[in-house]
């Protein structure tokens, strides 16, 4: 162990964190007790290589379910204690580790009852740390009561702003009506999931048949990083591809993401026997506007905006590094992963937020537009509902139906521009295909013009598989650097 790794190890032990006992186990783990919460740093060490710090948070009763997780290069004293002491308040939020309680609400509870039981036997078996109640809904409301999650059947759903105001530190959101009728728990528990927070480590394998990726030759290696940011955490996933089989993967969860973040994920990804310099290429997916490598004023990293990510990355580790729009990455994974349509239209919107992104392929052929602004639909959205869209149309984006009046003039705004063949949708709240057609019907009220609609049920697999297909084609057919 080196000086500086001595250093930072004598650091986190000086700290006085209150509620947390810091115990050395030996000289390459430190263990941090508090409560439900188990953390850890642990010390890697490489012959001429600076060491690897990995800091972690999980529920002990949900081992599986990270609530902080991170590997970074020991090589700046400053930047490793910052990222300890956001560890440390992150351990200090007790809420993070208790059980997420979930209250379900129909008219009488008797149907909510028994899809409550199943939710419980779902949650069990994933090894989550839920439970599930049910009550009539006068009496939930009256009784009040501390749930992170309250869930309303079809049939009550109107009252979702009554019940918010009864539960205002919940996220209430509708049971879809498909779901609620089917007693899907597995859709609605991952409604849950996403409620809460979402830290699922990228699979193994990749279960998206990559045979049906078109004009695309896949002989090289490439890591494709994706970052997926929610109001309240944000989550960097990571593959290396060799010839499109995924050979490595990983990665990061902690509440406040940064560019830094990304450069740690390629500073430590040695630990898995990869070296990036000899990559062909990084390919790095993100929210917001990016412009030739540069992260627009829009991006959810703090302090980002203006920063030349590609060039600095690429500078720093050797390789080609290309970054792109997550919703663009998306669009061209929908695209590549079938052979019914030639013109796709992506759109991605979480619970609760009133304005989405989108990705746009006409023709085969990704649409980026003046400044790589294509897709970003919010100047559509406000001049569809005005300035004062927050508090006019807030509610909307809390229910299926609500949400479906939000995006539907959207899309039907698509179909007139682009028309295309199909729209995918990935929306958590949306997954009743019908109903959605049924609401663009009353703005394009000629059947023949509405495209199919498709759901997409994993967002961040699309991301993951269309930035490989960017990295692809940018590497077999490199275009003339147009300045704007």
């Amino acid at each position: 162990m080196n000086q500086l790794a001595k250093d930072f190890r004598t650091y986190v032990l000086s700290q006085d964190i209150p509620d947390v006992e810091i115990t050395l186990v030996d000289d390459e783990h430190i263990r941090l007790s508090a409560g439900d919460a188990q953390g850890a740093v642990n010390f890697y060490c490489f012959e001429d290589m600076p060491e690897i710090v990995e800091l972690s948070i999980v529920d002990r009763d949900c081992p599986d379910d990270p609530k902080f997780f991170l590997h970074f290069e020991l090589d700046d004293e400053r930047h490793a204690e910052e990222l300890f002491q956001e560890m440390a308040e992150a351990l200090q939020k007790t809420d993070l580790y208790d059980t997420t309680r979930v209250l379900l609400c129909c008219t009488a509870g008797l149907t909510t009852t028994m899809f409550a039981n199943k939710l419980a036997e779902a949650a069990k078996t994933l090894s989550l740390d839920y439970s599930f109640e049910a009550k009539p809904l006068a009496e939930a409301s009256a009784s009040g009561g501390s749930y992170d999650v309250v869930l309303l059947a079809p049939q009550v759903g109107y009252q979702r702003k009554a019940v918010a105001d009864a539960f205002p530190q919940a996220a209430v959101v509708e049971i879809p009506a498909k779901v609620f009728a089917a007693y899907d728990a597995g859709a609605a528990l991952k409604l849950v999931m996403h409620l809460v927070e979402d830290h699922t480590v990228f699979p193994a394998e990749d279960h998206t048949n990559l045979k049906f990726m078109r004009d695309l030759k896949d002989d090289k290696r490439i890591m494709v990083i994706t970052c997926v940011h929610r109001p309240n955490s944000g989550w960097t996933g990571w593959r290396v591809y060799d010839h499109g089989d995924i050979i490595a993967y990983g990665s990061v969860t902690k509440a406040r993401p940064t560019v830094r973040d990304v450069e740690d994920v390629l500073s430590t990804v040695h630990l898995k026997g990869i070296r990036v310099s000899e990559l062909d290429a990084v390919g790095i997916a993100v929210p917001g506007i990016v412009n030739s490598g540069r992260i627009g004023t829009w991006s959810h990293f703090e302090g980002a905006a203006g920063y030349e990510l590609g060039r600095s990355l690429s500078k720093q580790f050797g390789t080609k590094v290309f970054v792109d729009n997550n919703a663009n990455a998306a669009a061209v994974g929908c695209y590549i992963t079938q052979t019914d349509y030639d013109s796709v239209v992506l759109h991605t919107q979480q619970t609760g937020t009133l304005v989405g992104g989108q990705g746009i392929v006409v023709d085969g052929h990704l649409v980026k537009g003046r400044k790589n602004f294509a897709g970003e639909i919010a100047p559509l959205f406000t001049a569809l509902y005005g300035a004062d869209e927050v508090t006019g149309n807030h509610e909307l984006a809390w229910s299926p139906e609500g949400m479906r009046q939000l995006v539907a003039p959207l899309l039907a705004a698509d179909i007139s521009l682009v028309s295309p063949d199909a729209i995918y949708v990935a929306i958590d709240l949306i997954d009743d295909m019908d109903a959605l057609h049924d609401e663009i019907a009353r703005y394009v009220h000629e059947e023949q013009y509405i495209p199919d609609l498709v759901r997409v049920s994993d967002y961040r697999e699309m991301i993951a598989i269309g930035e490989l297909a960017l990295c692809l084609q940018k590497l077999h057919n490199p275009r003339p650097h147009r300045k704007h």
